[in-house]
């Protein structure tokens, strides 16, 4: 199967992807938080999910993710998954800026430097040419 390389709807495709899946990850916290439980353990594990079943955030979480999947399928399929895997890492920086805003996290410079490194490699990837019939750039 020939694969495309990355155009500007592939990326906007992935772009997307990552925001959904920052979207369905953030609302998936959130409902896990309306359960009131802030710890678990085996000792309140039945209590946890039945909780945490029973949350309309967390479902809606779940709805995103599943969403997201279908997108993240199309864009697998249109272009190699060595290009879409790394492009596709913008959640990396946009989970941690969500967690921020909504959920009061601290990022430590540390991180943010980890987060910059990711950056940098999702450029060199994006610029980066798919060979599909040894002749690079051909796809």
């Amino acid at each position: 199967m020939k694969y495309g390389h990355l155009t500007l709807k592939i990326f906007l495709m992935i772009v997307l992807n990552d925001i959904g899946d920052t979207i369905s990850q953030a609302l998936m916290k959130q409902g896990l938080i309306a359960t009131g439980i802030s710890s678990v353990g085996m000792g309140n594990i039945a209590e946890f999910l039945s909780r945490g079943v029973s949350s309309p955030i967390l479902w809606l979480g779940i709805l995103a993710h599943i969403l997201n999947f279908f997108i993240w399928i199309i864009i697998i399929y249109k272009i190699d998954l060595s290009i879409a895997m790394p492009v596709g890492s913008f959640s990396y920086i946009l989970v941690p800026i969500a967690a921020m805003i909504f959920f009061h996290d601290r990022i430590e410079p540390l991180r943010w430097l980890g987060i910059a490194f990711i950056m940098l490699g999702i450029y060199f990837v994006s610029k980066s040419k798919s060979s599909v019939d040894g002749r690079p750039g051909h796809g």
